[in-house]
């Protein structure tokens, strides 16, 4: 598969990831996460980044940033280089540190931010790391909702363009009442009569779906506004209408073939077959 070109867009916002080598842990004590988020707060200064938020995880990390002078790939091949320079001397390894290229997701509007916001500040306890978000130390979710401190280096102006008040602490109160839905996006859609029909919550689905199935984004995300599969798919349905259907519930709401098997009485076999078959149809009809 050929890469993706990456954005290069003047103020552009972006949920960029990676991971270690082979899974590994890219952070093996406090000392590396200090390194690492000290390098983080120096190259924000000198590439001249805003950073809306980020969480660093055993074996991966996550930040949202947004780049005033379109210099992401510079940012992060500085973030990254030095870091893994760093850990490969400190720990004496040779080679790459992490995977490879890191994976960037390009933030089109406020609801993708808030989509990419509540993943990465989840993030840890989905990890079984923590029970509350406000726990995690290596995350900037308790600075951003106002349990801790404000660092300088961290912009939270998208805040008050989300949860508009009169000041910022009631902006993060509601923001904080929001992360302790058990789903934070469809509770904040169900707030906002402009943003809960069923027509705009399918095409917040289907971009998440899709740049799921790019592989632009970790599957997690397709859970966020995910309907129920019994609503999604009926048993007796026209061969089309099922074949559309099962596409829709994989690609776009993250179920598993067998999940859709069982729920339509079929064998797995015959669910992937109708999938590929129709995946072939999709690309050839855009051809």
């Amino acid at each position: 598969m050929s890469r993706h070109l990456r954005s290069l867009t003047r103020g552009g916002v972006y949920h960029v990831m990676n991971r270690g080598n082979r899974k590994q842990r890219i952070f093996e004590d406090v000392r590396d996460r200090t390194r690492f988020l000290r390098i983080l707060i120096e190259e924000i200064d000198t590439q001249g980044v805003d950073l809306l938020a980020g969480a660093q995880v055993e074996n991966h990390f996550h930040l949202i940033v947004r780049t005033p002078y379109g210099n992401l790939s510079d940012f992060m091949a500085r973030l990254e280089g030095r870091f893994a320079r760093y850990s490969n001397w400190r720990h004496g390894h040779v080679g790459h540190l992490f995977q490879g290229r890191f994976r960037d997701v390009v933030i089109e509007h406020d609801i993708h931010l808030l989509i990419a916001l509540c993943y990465v500040f989840l993030n840890p306890l989905r990890a079984r790391l923590v029970a509350r978000p406000e726990d995690y130390k290596w995350s900037t979710y308790a600075a951003t909702a106002g349990f801790a401190p404000l660092p300088d280096y961290l912009c939270i102006d998208w805040l008050t363009s989300l949860f508009p008040s009169d000041s910022v602490s009631r902006s993060q109160l509601r923001f904080r009442s929001l992360m302790a839905e058990a789903k934070p996006v469809a509770a904040y859609l169900n707030g906002h009569d402009d943003l809960g029909s069923d027509p705009v919550r399918r095409v917040i689905r289907s971009y998440v779906g899709e740049q799921v199935n790019l592989e632009l984004l970790p599957r997690p995300y397709r859970s966020i506004l995910r309907s129920q599969l019994p609503d999604l798919i009926k048993i007796g349905l026209a061969p089309a209408t099922r074949s559309d259907a099962i596409y829709e519930a994989h690609v776009v709401h993250g179920y598993k073939l067998a999940e859709i098997a069982r729920q339509l009485h079929l064998h797995p076999a015959t669910v992937s077959k109708i999938f590929r078959r129709t995946c072939a149809s999709r690309r050839h009809s855009a051809a």
